[in-house]
């Protein structure tokens, strides 16, 4: 029964890249000279978003939907792309994930709460995510970032080849889809660290709440460690990652400056995914 199960949820993922790809496609001709316009950027979010609905469920609490959409808002305010339609969604899910689509979709779940212990850790996992929405190539069609996305669907997703698997291909391909040249998907993750350092400053928010949590997903003995798995993949985390991030950290304007952590105010608002495991 379980392997059945596991074939039906890999079918469904494949179903939903080509999808994407198929939809894509269609409008080859028509996107390829203006791929770079935010239109079609956001034509491709969206339908990428879409697919994500239909195979995740969205946490509907409106308490936490509202804190973590000030919290990102207040972000993204402060990021070079203001025109982006940043929305932040939280997925139903006991995993420990948070990707982006392009066009500023934010995706968090709810099992990141449980991993999270303030709320300048939450800002800085969004502030990341939004820091990955800051690149854009003009010469991407969306046709070539379909085949971009069906090329990674078999090399990361393993086996955690479920609903958020099918997230976290689409994550990891969309930091592969809009990158050229020697920008690996490592060198993208540090740029977005680097932007993220930014936000937290000019919002207030202590920038050691992106180094944090990165630091507690190396710890061998977690008890959250399985549930890491799509995000650790997706957001590679390494000693040459650590060394830029420290290097970017001494940079700060941090002289004489104090931070509140928000833990009162964070462990009161996520209460409701905290203490339960998503609902199926």
């Amino acid at each position: 029964m379980q392997e059945r199960q596991k074939m039906k949820n890999k079918a469904n993922a494949f179903i939903l890249i080509l999808l994407l790809f198929n939809s894509c496609a269609r409008d080859q001709q028509s996107l390829t000279a203006s791929s770079g316009h935010p239109s079609a950027e956001m034509e491709l979010g969206e339908a990428i978003h879409r697919e994500i609905l239909k195979t995740s469920s969205v946490y509907q609490e409106v308490e936490l939907n509202s804190y973590v959409r000030s919290i990102g808002q207040k972000l993204a305010s402060t990021a070079k792309r203001k025109k982006l339609n940043y929305q932040f969604i939280i997925l139903n899910d006991d995993r420990i994930f948070a990707t982006y689509a392009p066009g500023g979709f934010v995706y968090i779940t709810t099992g990141f709460f449980r991993f999270l212990n303030n709320e300048i850790e939450l800002a800085g996992i969004l502030a990341h995510e939004i820091g990955l929405l800051q690149y854009k190539d003009p010469r991407l069609s969306k046709t070539k970032k379909a085949f971009d996305l069906l090329l990674r669907t078999g090399s990361y997703v393993g086996p955690a080849f479920g609903s958020i698997g099918a997230v976290s291909v689409l994550g990891l391909a969309l930091i592969g889809a809009m990158t050229s040249g020697n920008k690996t998907l490592e060198t993208r993750t540090r740029q977005a660290d680097k932007h993220a350092l930014r936000y937290l400053m000019e919002c207030n928010y202590d920038p050691q709440g992106l180094v944090d949590p990165l630091r507690r997903m190396e710890d061998p003995a977690s008890p959250f460690r399985a549930y890491l798995y799509d995000y650790v993949t997706s957001h590679p985390i390494s000693a040459k990652r650590f060394e830029k991030l420290d290097r970017e950290f001494a940079k700060l304007p941090l002289a004489d400056k104090e931070f509140q952590s928000g833990r009162d105010v964070f462990l009161v608002k996520t209460n409701s995914v905290r203490s339960t495991f998503a609902r199926k």
